[in-house]
Order: C-alpha cells, then structure tokens, then sequence
C-alpha cells in the first residue's frame, strides 16, 4: 500500500459499482466515480522548514439518469449506508429537475470497456523524510547560486511535492476501471533587488516520476537567471511591434486557443471560432495534436469522466482546424460524436513547420520589439478574442535584449495574433498538458509610457 493512500484499486472499483448497483433498484441509470488522493509538500527557506503539509481525500460521486433527468450527489466514506444515501439523494434531485434529451448515459458502444492504458504511474518515495531531504537539497542549490551571485540574489521558497492518486468509474452498461497516477514536484523562487525595488520569479520541474525531474541545481540556475533577467525593469513607449512570447507564456496562449475548441464553448456559441471545423484558424505552418496515451504524460488517461477514451489526432493540421474537445453532452449538442475529453483534453504539442531555431535564433527574427516573460491580470474575451494583458517582459533591439520591461500593455485580438503567428522556437517546455516552443506574432499593440 502506498504512504499516501488509504485505499487499494479493487477497493475503488467495487464502491463505484455497488452504487451503481443500488441505483439500477430505484429504476435510474447511473455513472459513478470513487477516488483517493494523498499529497503531501515540504517548503523550506534558508535552511530553515516553512511548511510541512500531509493531506489526503476520499470521495465517491454518482450522477443519476432518468428520461432526460439528471441528478448528482457525492460522499467522503464508501460504506453501504453512506452510498445507498448518496443514490437516494440523487434520485431525488432527478426527479426535480427539468428534462433535458440530451442529458444521459454515453451509449455503451461509445464506452472503453478495453483498450490502451496510458503509464500514469511510477514508483518512487514520496513520504516526508524523503520530500524533506529533496528540499533541503534545492533550498542548498538556491544558497549557492545566491552566494556566487555577491549580493544580487537572495534565497525565497524552495518547495518538494509528491502526490498519488487512484480513480475508479462504474457505470450501469457495465464499465468498470480505474487508473493509478503519481505527480511529483519542484520548485524554486529567487528574489532579485535593485534601485526599482525587489523583483522574483521562480523555475518549476513537474513529472510523474521524481526520477525524471530536473536536478536541484539546474533549478535553481533556472530561476535565478529569470530573476536576474528582469532586474532594472522599466517601461517603453507605446507602439506596434513584434512580440515574442517566451515558452511558459506561450503555454498560456495555447490553453486560450484549445478553449475555445471545447464543445461547451461551441454550442453555447461563446467562442470567436464559431464553427471552426474545416476552416483556417491559424497560420498555415501550424499543427496542434492531441495524445491522451503518452506514456507518463501530464494530461494522459484511457478514457474520460464518461468511460469514453480519446484518440491520438490531429486538431489543427495546416492552419485548418481538425477536432474539438467534445464531452457526450456537448457532443449531442452539436449533432458530433464525443471525443472523449469530458474533462477536458489530453496532451497537446503545439509545433510549425517553420523551423524557428533556438532562443538566439528567435530573438534575431524578433528583431526590435517586447520578449513577454509573465502575464499579470488582463482578460481575453473567448466571445469576441480580444486580448489585453498587463505584461512583464524584455525590450529586444537588433535582435540583443536591451533592458526588462515592466508597466506595459500588451492587446491584440486573438484571430489576428493566431493568424500572425511568425514562428515556434524548438525551446519546448512542458506547462502541464501543453508542450510548446516560444511563439513570435507578427505585430501586437504595446501600450506604454506616452
């Protein structure tokens, strides 16, 4: 058994099926899911420990069907009383809620009785002496690179994490399977000081394997070469120029284009890419592929909340858009067939068919204008795809960066900037399920001093 979970796989699987189970005598349809997580995160600081933290959870949910009515309930045990409760409760929700045709059970031919499992676990000591040691041996990296630095740096927070959890789902067509994961992390937040006032940032390694993680070192090297980078911030004039997201921000781009492929957002119509399917969305040398079977992938599994698998596909290939991220219900909505991302997608690469090279390589082609290193508040309309952020960054002339920014604005709508999509740098970086290279758009409003 594991350090962190109380409960086993078959354990999980039985829950979910006996309250599916109970359900089926009250004349209903049901899915059900049973879960454990355990977590724990050990912060230190200068030697000394901030925060030692050891959670765990338990929960069983049951959603109910019956003639286009729908009812949810939930329980933190998994014992009978506590389950036969949690079906009556769901029951009775159903019976007071207006029917909807689309609401119902996936139908089973839709279901992954079998199939590919992803590898979403891996074995590794995740207690809390061996979370204390891994930060203490980053907290050390950190005071290094602070001390080499002669008073530039100083040492914030370094941080281990470890987490496990099983999921089951059961449902009345006779699904029943569950998943193993394990998640492990670090991080580390440098602090930098100048005449403008203190600055931070931070580097993080996240993998399901602590095997696989980045070595205290190169971490903390990570996070203090960014805290250096954007020390004597200051602002610049307004003006339109390119703009050069750099990997993480790009992330964040990429999440806002996979949002508005959603079927939520599609039959609702609340996406500026109303019915996308076949159309130009993108630049032509784009391509963003989905793959919920990557061995220990972030954002891996063998099917969704539904019992539905995904597939390996292409969701936009050439600029033209491929696939949405359909649920059942969504999918009904839509007249589609679902897509298995009821909780939403699986590992997206975002790559180009132009070769962007590496950092250098894409600083020479931004040429003069604003490197983007971190979002700070801002909104992007999913409606309308206007885009406006406040934005930290470096101010890049001939292709050498000159100074950091700060105090800027940056707008745009996003139709354009998908469109003026320039290049994809081959700096990957992995931001939970989104692997992409740095993203350089052809021109975007900066909003800066007069």
């Amino acid at each position: 058994m594991s350090e962190l979970l109380t409960h086993g796989e078959q354990e999980l699987r039985d829950a979910a099926a006996m309250a599916v189970e109970l359900a089926a005598r009250h004349g209903v349809s049901a899915r059900a899911s049973a879960s454990n997580d355990g977590f724990a995160k050990i912060e230190m600081q200068a030697g000394e420990v901030q925060t030692a933290e050891r959670s765990g959870s338990q929960s069983l949910s049951l959603t109910v069907y019956r003639s286009g009515q729908r009812g949810s309930a939930s329980a933190a045990t998994f014992d009978r009383d506590a389950i036969e409760r949690v079906v009556t409760e769901a029951v009775l929700i159903a019976d007071h809620v207006q029917p909807d045709a689309d609401a119902g059970m996936a139908p089973p031919e839709w279901l992954a009785f079998e199939g590919p499992q992803p590898h979403m676990f891996a074995h590794g000591r995740r207690d809390t002496e061996t979370l204390m040691a891994s930060a203490g041996q980053l907290d050390q990296a950190a005071i290094a690179v602070a001390t080499a630095s002669k008073g530039a740096l100083r040492v914030g927070q370094s941080v281990a994490i470890g987490s496990e959890g099983i999921w089951a789902l059961a449902t009345s067509d006779g699904f029943c399977r569950s998943s193993r994961t394990s998640n492990d992390g670090r991080w580390c937040v440098m602090l930098a000081q100048d005449e403008s006032g203190s600055t931070s940032d931070y580097w993080q390694s996240q993998e399901r394997s602590p095997e696989t993680l980045l070595q205290p070192e190169e971490i903390a090297r990570r996070a203090a070469e960014r805290v250096l980078s954007a020390r004597g911030a200051r602002s610049v004039r307004s003006s339109r120029h390119p703009v050069l997201f750099d990997a993480r921000t790009s992330a964040t781009l990429v999440g806002e284009l996979a949002g508005t492929l959603t079927g939520t957002t599609q039959y609702r119509r609340m996406s500026f890419l109303v019915e996308p399917m076949g159309r130009a969305i993108c630049a032509s040398h784009i391509d963003l592929t989905e793959d919920p079977f990557e061995p220990l992938g972030l954002a891996s599994g063998g099917f969704d909340s539904e019992g539905i698998a995904g597939t390996t596909r292409s969701i936009i290939s050439g600029g033209i858009c491929d696939g949405l991220f359909l649920s059942a219900f969504s999918a009904r909505k839509l007249g589609m067939a679902p897509t298995g991302n009821a909780d939403g997608f699986f590992n997206l690469r975002f790559t180009s068919a132009v070769d962007g090279g590496d950092w250098q390589a894409m600083l020479q082609r931004l040429g003069t204008g604003l490197v983007v290193t971190a979002l700070e508040g801002g909104s992007t309309d999913p409606a309308s795809g206007n885009w406006t952020h406040a934005v930290r960054g470096l101010w890049v002339e001939g292709g050498a960066i000159v100074h950091a920014v700060t105090d800027v604005t940056l707008g745009g709508s996003m139709p354009a900037m998908l469109n003026g999509i320039v290049a994809v740098g081959s700096g990957v970086e992995r931001q939970g399920a989104i692997r992409t290279g740095p993203i350089l758009i052809d021109e975007m409003q900066i909003g800066g001093s007069a």
